[in-house]
């Protein structure tokens, strides 16, 4: 336990006001895209900077064999240099028979770590650094290791379930990373701190200078959105090779995105033959992408409650549907300020959103 030194322990109890966001269920239905990833020589690749996704347990497992679930996860290191593994316990994924013990509604992850292949696969433990991590909803755990020797450090995951007549546990999600934290995203109190990191690790958004900036504050490009769009339905194949966009061409990153955008109506580009990819969007054309993608799900005599959004704008259906859906909150000053620029703070604030109400994930 020497190398593995706990720097930071952090649990979200404050609900998120802004944008109208609050603690809640995150990555509730989503699946371990790692399996099966149970053995050493299965072991998960973990690249510095990225934020993967995983799923341990579950009390099925538990049930049927007498036996828990076990990840394994791997990194190359340099010998003396030191790793910062950060590992995230997901909102929503716990239960317990009884609810009134809160101590009780929590699953434990034992995570080991192995300075070679060797000692991983004998499992000498005593050789290698052993931690507790106490999993609760948006829990945030830091520990620094030390690498003994350049090589592949491996890390197991092991689904600690107790007596199960008193501690029930379902499947479980958690995030883990090896120097994957964002310089620039790192107060849990922040509106976009919980949907910037689920969308990363659904690998929806990605960072600037190698994954170690998000740069909240930057302003939203149409390219961006409809890339972060067309990732989050899991990039799809668009059905078209070609556009009469003039102003993309097939090497850009968003090329698929806006073929594929425009084969399912989201986008019909700033005229017939430009797209815009460049040009910033804004909160009202944000929304308007969100309620097209949504199948343009109709608001019958809804009035709008922003004073500064008029029936016959392009996007008043939008924003009543996206504000009925708790997608957009608006400003204080009952505005919803349509011809703003959408921050990527904000933007993906608005995909988390409809994820979790829409789509039933987030």
């Amino acid at each position: 336990m020497k190398n593995f030194k706990k720097v930071l322990t952090s649990v979200v109890t404050m609900a998120m006001m802004v944008g109208g966001l609050s603690v809640s269920s995150v990555f509730a239905s989503v699946k371990d895209p790692n399996e099966p990833n149970d053995t050493v020589s299965k072991a998960t690749e973990l690249t510095p900077g990225e934020i993967v996704l995983g799923e341990i347990g579950d009390y099925d497992l538990y049930q049927k064999a007498a036996a828990s679930d076990v990840d394994w996860y791997k990194f190359s290191t340099v010998k003396g240099k030191t790793y910062r593994l950060c590992v995230t316990g997901v909102a929503g994924r716990f239960r317990a028979k009884s609810p009134k013990n809160a101590d009780l509604d929590m699953t434990t992850l034992l995570i080991t770590g192995y300075h070679n292949k060797k000692d991983a696969e004998e499992g000498a433990s005593w050789r290698g650094d052993r931690i507790e991590y106490v999993m609760r909803d948006n829990k945030v755990d830091y520990y620094d290791i030390t690498a003994k020797e350049t090589g592949t450090y491996y890390l197991e995951f092991d689904n600690c379930i107790n007596d199960p007549k008193v501690t029930p546990i379902e499947t479980t999600s958690y995030t883990i990373s090896i120097d994957g934290m964002y310089k620039d995203v790192t107060k849990i109190s922040d509106f976009w701190y919980e949907p910037t990191y689920y969308l990363s690790a659904l690998g929806v958004v990605k960072g600037y200078d190698k994954g170690t900036k998000f740069k909240p504050n930057v302003d939203c490009s149409r390219a961006q959105m409809v890339t972060f769009l067309w990732r989050l339905n899991g990039s799809p194949k668009p059905k078209s090779t070609k556009t009469d966009f003039t102003d993309i061409k097939k090497t850009d990153y968003y090329y698929n995105a806006v073929l594929w955008a425009v084969e399912k109506g989201i986008t019909t580009g700033t005229s017939k033959t430009k797209f815009g990819p460049s040009g910033v969007c804004t909160r009202g054309q944000t929304v308007t992408f969100l309620w097209r993608m949504a199948g343009k799900p109709s608001v019958g005599n809804a009035k709008c409650k922003f004073s500064d959004v008029k029936k016959g704008d392009y996007f008043y259906d939008a924003v009543i549907w996206a504000s009925n859906q708790k997608i957009v909150a608006g400003y204080k000053d009952g505005t919803f300020q349509p011809s703003a620029k959408c921050a990527r703070r904000q933007m993906v604030t608005f995909l988390y959103k409809y994820d979790k109400y829409i789509n039933g994930k987030g």
